[in-house]
This record gives C-alpha cells, structure tokens and sequence, in this order.
C-alpha cells in the first residue's frame, strides 16, 4: 500500500484551528481554579495530559498504518488526513483514511487500555465494579467523520456507489469490548481492521481510487479560509512495476 501526504500548509491551518481550542480550554481552567497558583497547576496539568494523550494516539496510530501495508499497492493510506467540515473555517481530523477498490476507509483509532461497553453509540468503561458512562463517544465521532467526508467527496465526485464510504473505530489495546447497534463498525484488534478491508466488495474503479486519493492530497485553503481542491480532471494511470496481488 502507499502512503500519501497532504501540504504542510494544510496541517498548519489545521494546528492554528487546535491551538485556539486548547487556548479557550487552558483559559476555562483558570477561570476555574483561579489566576494563582492553582490555576497555573490547573493548566499545566492539562497541558502535560494533552501531550501524553497525543504521544499515545500516534502510537497507536504508527502501529496499525505500520500492520496495513501488506495491503497491495492500488491501496493509498493517508496518516492524519484532514478534510474540510460544514462549519466554515474548520477542518476535521482522520487518524487513517484508507482508498481502494472496496472502499474509502475512515479509521478512528482508541488506544483505549481496560473494558468498555456501548449500546446505541453510548459508551461505558470499566473501572471496579462499576461501568462509568463516557462522555466522548468515538462512534458518534466516527458518525461525523463519515458524514463530512461523504458530503465533500459527492460534492466533487458525483454517483459514488452509495455506502462507498465506511468509518470503523479500532481498538488495538483493549482488553474486552462488548458493542450493540452502534451505527458503525467496532473492531478489537488490528486484524480485524485488516480482514474487513481485504473482504470488502468492490465498488471503485482503479480511476475512481485515484481521483478520490488526489483530491485528499490536493485539498487545499485559500486566504478566505475557502476550502477547495485542484479541479477534478481525468487523470492518468500510474503504471507500477512489482505490482503486489
């Protein structure tokens, strides 16, 4: 499989949108605790969980895409693929966004450790005895990831087979998961992430693939905060050489 990367001006826009939300956060801390010292903890401590949390996730993140690449080679794998949202200015996150002939593939990685339970796209953990509610739940994020992935991809591909676009949450580490009607796949384990991609139907051609991976790669923003993509032209097949079956 290849790995493809979008600008690094894209990714700089995208970490200015996270720079202000972490800004607003460290204030509300404050604001909380007070502008002494115990403010100044407050925020610190915030800040150091936030740096460990995404330590972590790229981790977790390095080690699935690392496991993916037995795929073949008309496969493309984006790390940490931005696309843009319906809320102007905003650009959204995907830890892995994965295109090939069964699909496009929006993986949410949790390198969550312990037991979790989920009904509906409610999510509980384990901790003791008890099963404590989970405010963030990833399938609901993984809802809206699919959601915003699939209107900008019609807006520009238009009569893509319908449910081409797939949102899975993987979870690596956890030591037991216990899912029902969630509104998108749950997995444990990265083989499993593997086996649902190997036995997907086909539904892209190897153009559609192509044009599909070329608009991620090319997304781009103008200085009114506008996000576009190089105009969709029929593009050329790469011809590879050791193609992998």
């Amino acid at each position: 499989m290849r790995t493809l990367k979008q600008s690094p001006v894209l990714r700089e826009k995208f970490q200015q949108q996270v720079d202000g939300k972490k800004s607003v956060k460290h204030q509300e801390v404050q604001e909380l605790l007070g502008n002494g010292f115990l403010g100044s903890l407050g925020a610190a401590v915030f800040e150091i969980k936030q740096f460990q949390n995404q330590l972590k996730g790229n981790a977790g993140e390095w080690s699935v895409s690392l496991l993916l690449k037995s795929l073949p080679d008309s496969w493309v794998m984006f790390n940490n693929a931005l696309i843009p949202t319906s809320n102007v200015n905003t650009l959204t996150e995907i830890d892995l966004l994965i295109i090939g002939a069964g699909g496009i593939f929006l993986v949410e990685v949790k390198t969550w450790k312990g037991s979790f339970t989920a009904y509906k796209d409610k999510w509980k953990r384990r901790e003791g005895n008890n099963w404590e509610p989970i405010s963030d739940s990833p399938t609901s994020q993984s809802i809206y990831h699919q959601r915003m992935f699939s209107q900008w991809v019609n807006s520009l591909i238009p009569n893509l087979p319908n449910g081409v676009v797939k949102a899975p949450v993987i979870f690596p580490v956890a030591k037991w998961l216990g899912v029902t009607d969630c509104s998108v796949p749950v997995l444990q384990g990265i083989p499993a992430l593997l086996q649902m991609i190997v036995n997907s139907t086909d539904c892209l051609t190897p153009m559609q693939v192509q044009v599909i991976a070329e608009a991620v790669e090319d997304l781009k923003i103008l200085s009114k905060n506008v996000e576009i993509s190089k105009p969709i032209s029929k593009p050329k097949l790469i011809k590879r050489e050791n193609f992998k079956d």
